[in-house]
């Protein structure tokens, strides 16, 4: 963001509903956001035309959009985007010479039978030129998500393809004058993008781990399948099917006399429904206004890293029955 942004005038493309660090590094750098909705009747697929109109608006308005971010899988949504969705967004910057910044910290966590991570890079290649030798994109991992989560050792890396060698020197430069991170999470992104196998490490080690991962992501498939079920049979609540990641992004209906009420007191619908859910049950979840949505949707996120998936059912159970009563009252 520290190289592409130049001023007021440039802007970067955001999927929405978007993971907030975005909103907040373009608010830090005096960017602008620009949006384009991701369409939840289609499973949070992107609209090719949206995305284009956002574009072309952008530009009359005098904002350059230097970037477009793309999430896949989605955080808060939970898709996996198809390559025909990711190949129309090469396109679209291949004909405005926009850089992507594929954050992919997700890739492993792919549930739905049947679908497959794409990585950006594989649908850019796949297309062939003049694409794949021109778009620019910039990939992100990290270890503290994926069937590692390891959120106490932070660690991750990046990759450029058809960047500039002048704009990677300028890259290098400015890591280089930051500390590296800590040693441990070094280590922790290297166990991921090399983990056991057998002719380096012995039968047990390799077999450990292979058990270990299967069984993680076992039992996260099993709570991703449990809460789209929940939500779908919730009142007023719907929910695509997550297909990854690790959340869920259920749409909650209100009356139209909530709504008014929430304006009323200058905060969100979803805002005030999270606020009640943790107060009576100590359930916490993220209003979807922190993500940004479509207006007149509201939603909230949460996830499926309760564990064991028994304490996920009762916590479902506690959820499900505080929305039948707070729905009836309200």
């Amino acid at each position: 963001m520290t190289m592409l942004i130049r001023d007021s005038n440039d802007g970067v493309l955001c999927p929405i509903p978007q993971y907030p660090l975005y909103s907040a590094l373009l608010t830090l750098n005096k960017a602008e956001l620009l949006p384009y909705y991701l369409q939840e009747d289609k499973n949070w697929g992107v609209d090719p035309a949206g995305l284009e109109d956002q574009i072309l608006e952008s530009k009359r308005r005098g904002i350059t959009p230097r970037a477009i971010v793309v999430i896949n899988p989605g955080n808060p949504t939970g898709q996996v985007m198809t390559k025909e969705d990711l190949q129309e967004i090469c396109k679209t910057c291949h004909r405005h010479n926009i850089l992507i910044l594929a954050d992919e910290v997700y890739q492993t966590n792919v549930y739905k039978d049947g679908s497959k991570f794409i990585s950006m890079r594989q649908a850019l290649h796949e297309l062939g030129e003049p694409y794949s030798d021109t778009v620019e994109l910039i990939s992100f991992n990290s270890v503290s998500k994926g069937m590692m989560g390891e959120c106490g050792l932070r660690g991750g890396y990046f990759e450029t393809h058809n960047l500039s060698p002048e704009a990677e020197a300028q890259m290098f430069k400015l890591k280089s004058i930051e500390l590296c991170s800590n040693t441990i999470g070094q280590t922790a992104v290297e166990l991921m993008v090399n983990p056991p196998k057998l002719g380096q490490e012995t039968q047990a080690t390799v077999e450990q781990y292979e058990q270990e991962h299967a069984a993680l992501f076992s039992a996260l498939k099993a709570k991703a399948t449990l809460l789209t079920s929940t939500f779908n049979d919730m009142k007023n609540v719907s929910c695509t099917e997550i297909e990854g990641a690790m959340y869920g992004f259920p749409r909650v209906h209100f009356s139209q006399k909530f709504i008014d009420e929430a304006h009323s007191q200058g905060v969100e619908p979803d805002f005030l429904y999270c606020m009640d859910m943790v107060n009576q049950t100590g359930i916490m979840t993220v209003p979807g206004s922190g993500f940004h949505q479509e207006p007149g949707t509201y939603h909230f996120r949460i996830t499926n890293l309760v564990t064991p998936i028994q304490k996920m059912e009762t916590v479902l159970e506690k959820l499900n029955d505080f929305n039948t009563k707070w729905q009836a009252a309200h």
